[in-house]
């Protein structure tokens, strides 16, 4: 039993290795890659997907960099870097502001200048961004839900339903021209619906290139909703041209 549990954990590793590697693999490209068979991998990928460690689409997977502690060498933590700096620059002094649980969105309080700001979020990696003795942090409060370290629940809509923002920083899991925006939780759908609902004077999309163009689970907003999506130089042309038809302002950063 223990010469088997090592051998998945082994397994899974050289799963999330090659998957870090690569763009995205199927499960047949990985099962032949590994040497084991479709159910095995399956059900590999199933464990995966619960721990958070992948995400599954149509016929293939990726690696979640969003699951992954950053670091400076990482690709995808620079673009999420320069995503959220770009954000910033549309927040003002005395603004009250919602940010969601995405890890992009809330690396945007790293880069804020403005005084006197009201930062109001469901996401307890506020606990590590940078923190202003001019600033007011408020937790929604709610239930607690790992390995995201976010806040959910009729506890956090109670709250939102009662506040205004000026603007609100909101990340997500796809964005579809036919589909919307989606995110991959049922529990953060409705979370991140409200935030957008609530918000009076500017609606920021933040999401990269992975993003665009994919579709997620649960729908949380037309991407009209939006005013501004700020995403990378590697997000599709084609896409970026029909949401801007849509009315939303694209940004993208280098």
């Amino acid at each position: 039993m223990k010469n088997s549990i090592i051998n998945i954990d082994k397994r899974h590793k050289d799963i999330l290795d090659i998957l870090e590697k690569k763009e995205h693999m199927t499960t047949l490209e990985l099962s032949e890659a590994l040497d084991v068979s479709l159910s095995t991998i399956r059900r590999d990928l199933h464990l995966l997907e619960e721990k958070n460690d992948i995400i599954r689409k149509f016929g293939y997977c990726i690696f979640n960099y969003e699951n992954k502690p950053d670091t400076e060498q990482s690709g995808p933590v620079r673009i999420k870097q320069a995503l959220a700096q770009e954000a910033s620059k549309y927040i003002h002094d005395y603004d009250t502001v919602f940010i969601n649980s995405s890890s992009t969105a809330i690396k945007t309080v790293d880069y804020l200048h403005s005084e006197h700001l009201t930062i109001i979020t469901n996401n307890l990696k506020i606990n590590y961004a940078t923190q202003n003795p001019e600033y007011n942090f408020v937790l929604t409060g709610g239930e607690m839900r790992f390995p995201k370290e976010a806040l959910v629940g009729d506890v956090v809509i109670n709250l939102l339903s009662s506040i205004n923002a000026d603007v609100c920083v909101v990340g997500c899991s796809g964005i579809d021209i036919e589909n919307g925006v989606t995110t991959k939780f049922m529990n953060e759908a409705t979370i991140n619906e409200m935030m957008v609902q609530r918000t009076t004077r500017c609606k920021i999309l933040v999401a990269d290139h992975r993003k665009v163009g994919q579709t997620s689970k649960f729908k949380m907003a037309d991407i009209s909703a939006f005013d501004y999506l700020i995403t990378d130089q590697f997000s599709s042309e084609e896409v970026l041209t029909k949401i801007q038809h849509m009315g939303v302002t694209v940004v993208q950063v280098t």
